[in-house]
């Protein structure tokens, strides 16, 4: 289904709507640079797609929407919002740097309560902070029953808006397995209601929570929440943080509690361990820095399961 689409720099590109894949996230010359990209479909690109399709009184049939580095903002989002809404079809909605911010995110929250097959959806790199996630978009991911990853990486939540969420959908979520809250200024206060979210919630099975300044304090309220949560979840990001040795040192040997055996995965990189430290945790580990080529470097292989740690 060819239609002509306008660009932002005032052109219009002929764009075949009748695939299962809407990818506008274009760099098909190798000159062209994520900067181009993101300049050439704008929000009333969003809203042209949906005029031709009615136009053809036809539904959007798309299995994924790839918006990717491109600038729709708040009224691209309330666009996708009206001519989405109800759609059956869309499983993947990818919208990272597309400079959506909160008005936009609730607009995404009103759309996703009634998408009944979204499993992905990405929103990492816009900045919602703490209204984005509240109210409207609360409350869409609390009516989804179908979404398993959720990114919103680098959306700027701090400890407000991730408290938000785990307080209200995330707790009883009933599809959601994988979540990223990554460089999101999150710190200690965050972890408390991460840890209450943990003890109830029975599908997430991944939790990124890297980039950002959870404590040593913050590490071991996680610690209990990973026990309260009985090793549903099987892998946990924390590197690039400041959990420090007594935090390390509280998760390695969560890690290799009966409790822990669970985990499969722990990434505690870049968390100012400092080399004694590492040292300390490795012989306590049994995995001691020596000529053995199997202990050297920062990955520690407990058979399947991996742990990642490392000085600074």
């Amino acid at each position: 289904m060819p239609v002509s689409l306008p660009t932002s720099a005032g052109t219009r590109e002929t764009l075949d709507l009748g695939y299962p894949v809407l990818n506008l996230q274009k760099l098909e010359d190798p000159k062209v640079s994520i900067h181009q990209c993101a300049q050439k479909y704008g929000s009333q690109a969003i809203r042209s797609i949906f005029e031709k399709l009615q136009e053809r009184s036809s539904l959007p049939s798309f299995e994924e929407i790839n918006l990717s580095d491109n600038i729709i903002g708040d009224e691209g989002a309330k666009f996708l919002q009206e001519g989405l809404s109800g759609n059956a079809k869309l499983k993947r909605l990818l919208l990272p740097r597309a400079q959506v911010r909160s008005a936009g995110f609730q607009a995404i929250g009103g759309l996703i309560g009634s998408l009944p097959s979204l499993e992905m959806l990405v929103l990492s790199g816009n900045i919602a902070d703490a209204e984005g996630v509240c109210d409207e978009f609360r409350k869409g991911l609390s009516i989804n029953k179908s979404l398993k990853s959720l990114c919103l990486a680098a959306c700027r939540l701090g400890d407000q808006g991730v408290t938000s969420l785990c307080d209200g959908p995330l707790k009883t979520h009933s599809s959601l397995s994988h979540l990223s809250l990554n460089y999101n200024r999150l710190e200690d206060a965050a972890c408390a209601s991460i840890v209450k979210m943990l003890a109830v919630n029975k599908t997430l099975e991944y939790l990124e929570l890297c980039g950002n300044s959870i404590g040593p304090a913050g590490a071991e309220s996680l610690v209990k929440g990973l026990i309260a949560n009985k090793g549903k979840l099987r892998r946990l990001g924390l590197g690039q943080n400041s959990i420090r040795l007594r935090g390390a040192k509280a998760l390695c040997a969560h890690f290799m509690s009966s409790q822990g055996q669970h985990l499969e995965f722990l990434d505690l990189r870049h968390n100012c361990v400092t080399y004694p430290g590492v040292v300390e945790i490795r012989q306590m580990l049994g995995k001691p820095l020596d000529d053995d080529e199997h202990n050297k470097g920062w990955m520690l292989n407990f058979g399947e399961r991996q742990l990642m740690l490392n000085a600074f």
